[in-house]
């Protein structure tokens, strides 16, 4: 067979063109209401460079030398959640069916110009073993960090309003689920933080069925600070979060302005009654503060003339939540007793956080796409749909564009 000289070049320069991004030949076509994309095209407009420090981590040879580019496979990992196709083979069948979006992906071409497809196994071992749910958790964070500073350059504060909830995943056949009595269903739950003016994932975690709540909301929110530390400024969560232990830490160790679920019988005005020499004083919270701090008077870090915050901090870090919690809830509590309809109109801006989860139910397969039992596969399924979010929010800030910046609803 005669050898054609000007494939053999066409693919060689596949391959060097594969290792970066710059100057793509086709001006980028947003997906929107008005017009659907295709979900190969649209990451083909992704500028991967700025995760690529993390994704080579997980390679032992220079990229370029690998058989499948690494950037083609991340492409191919979002495109598979984004179209919802479960099955790693299904995966393989569709791209070798159509190589046109296999080589917008990024795979390379052969010198018969057929798109050199990776098998079901290779796809399945980049995201289960290669990356796993260490790298893809790595990845996710990097990728927080970038949304929010590209969103900067832009004018945005992503993670300025951020609002928790926990949503159940039902899995009916599988061991690691639990039977939840409320919801009535064998499942798992999935904590989101997110955005909520642009609906982006700012940090998860998946837990058991019948998990308290309480003990996972200041780990989600350091996880948000990790990325929107400097934007942070109000955050939402129902009455699953609202211990004293969550309500101190938000307010005080993260500085945030807290929208929070008010069970009926809390106790209003909370006060504090103490014994000396026969008669009995009534501290207000802020009181208390004061009188818990000064027992630690002979402790190296006690300050003689502490700030209130500082002293809010100190009796935090010797895990005396209540005094610091009332501070913040009495005056909360009280703005509802005055005016119910002005604190719950606030408050039920979390509805946005619960559309996240329902938005992912619906156009990710977050319940029905699982691949594989057993929580380490559900959670790696979690980060992935949280990543494709994020990828197309990063993918739309390099091109400028501001509104709708998670949605995938419009990829084909």
């Amino acid at each position: 067979m005669e050898f054609n000289v000007d494939k053999h070049i066409k693919s060689y320069w596949d391959k060097i063109i594969g290792l970066t991004e710059a100057n793509k030949k086709e001006e980028f076509v947003d997906a929107t209401s008005e017009n659907s994309v295709r979900t190969s095209r649209f990451l083909e407009g992704f500028n991967l460079d700025p995760i690529m420090p993390e994704l080579n981590k997980h390679y032992s040879v220079k990229e370029g030398e690998e058989t499948y580019p690494r950037r083609a496979m991340f492409r191919a990992m979002v495109w598979k959640k984004t179209k919802k196709v479960r099955y790693y083979t299904r995966a393989e069948n569709h791209l070798r069916d159509h190589p046109d979006e296999a080589i917008e992906l990024g795979f390379n071409i052969d010198l018969d110009d057929n798109a050199v497809v990776p098998d079901h196994e290779t796809l399945r071992h980049f995201e289960k073993i290669r990356l796993g749910n260490e790298g893809m958790d790595a990845l996710m964070e990097l990728f927080c960090i970038k949304v929010v500073g590209d969103g900067k350059k832009l004018g945005l504060k992503i993670g300025e309003r951020t609002g928790t909830d926990s949503t159940p995943i039902e899995i009916p056949n599988d061991p690691d689920g639990t039977y939840n009595g409320h919801y009535k269903k064998k499942m798992v739950k999935m904590h989101i933080t997110s955005d909520y003016d642009h609906n982006i994932p700012l940090a998860k975690q998946v837990c058991g069925g019948t998990d308290d709540d309480n003990q996972y909301l200041e780990g989600m929110l350091k996880k948000t600070a990790i990325s929107a530390k400097e934007n942070m400024d109000e955050t939402w969560y129902d009455g699953g979060y609202n211990s004293n232990k969550n309500i101190a830490l938000a307010h005080v160790d993260l500085g945030l302005t807290c929208h929070y679920h008010i069970d009926q019988d809390w106790r209003r005005n909370v006060t504090y009654e103490h014994n000396f020499g026969g008669k009995t004083y009534i501290y207000t919270p802020e009181q208390e503060i004061n009188y818990l701090y000064r027992k630690y008077w002979n402790e190296p870090e006690y300050k003689k003339d502490a700030s209130f915050e500082y002293m809010m901090k100190y009796l935090i870090k010797k895990e005396v939540y209540e005094p610091v919690a009332m501070h913040f809830r009495n005056p909360y509590v009280a703005a509802y007793d005055e005016c119910h309809d002005g604190v719950l109109d606030v408050y039920h801006q979390r509805n946005h956080s619960e559309g996240i989860n329902s938005y992912m139910k619906e156009n990710l397969g977050l319940e029905t796409q699982i691949n594989g039992k057993r929580m380490k596969n559900i959670d790696l399924h979690v980060t992935e749909c949280c990543i494709v979010m994020l990828t197309a929010a990063l993918t739309r800030l390099q091109h400028g564009i501001t509104k709708n910046l998670s949605s995938v609803a419009y990829l084909t």
